[in-house]
């Protein structure tokens, strides 16, 4: 038996529903390859499955090269109380897939893997998109580009957009 620890990249997740395109929101994106029904597993969010601590540690690798000037994205999804996904793999084909207000996809558990969930019809040449679901905390280092009416301008989950729109508008 060998001890040889297998090093081969996974092939990339497919899915029959989307087809990789360059996105209006932000760099590449997913777009439907046909209508979807609301409630269809459209593809699973992949990756490595690391400890809170490892992500709590990426997490502080990824403000330190944001505050470079760097592309900080997150790609990292809470799986359970001790595990979560770092999504942040080539062949994680559902990390394009970007952040919108009024998204028409959410991601959801399901026996402890991560599947991105049509929450309404989606019509087929149409991108992509959930809400990502991030904390009011540092929500200026979030900006948001989806151009939906309900978009903030920030990257903040639905029920704390309010809170955004009551500072900016303090400082108005």
């Amino acid at each position: 038996m060998s001890n040889t620890k297998n090093t081969k990249t996974p092939a990339a997740t497919n899915s029959e529903w989307v087809r990789r395109g360059q996105s209006k929101i932000h760099g590449g994106g997913l777009y439907a390859n046909q209508d979807i029904l609301a409630g269809t597993r459209v593809l699973e969010y992949v990756g490595e499955r690391i400890t809170k601590a490892e992500s709590e540690r990426r997490e502080a690798k990824r403000l330190a090269v944001r505050a470079d000037g760097e592309d900080g994205c997150v790609y990292v999804f809470e799986l359970n109380a001790r595990r979560d996904i770092d999504g942040d793999v080539k062949w994680n084909t559902a990390r394009l897939i970007n952040h919108s207000c009024d998204g028409n996809c959410e991601p959801q558990s399901i026996r402890g893997r991560i599947w991105i969930v049509a929450s309404r019809d989606i019509e087929k040449g149409e991108e992509l998109g959930y809400d990502y679901g991030f904390d009011l905390k540092d929500w200026r280092k979030h900006p948001c580009l989806c151009g939906s009416p309900k978009c903030v301008g920030y990257i903040v989950k639905k029920s704390q957009r309010w809170r955004v729109r009551k500072a900016l508008a303090a400082e108005s």
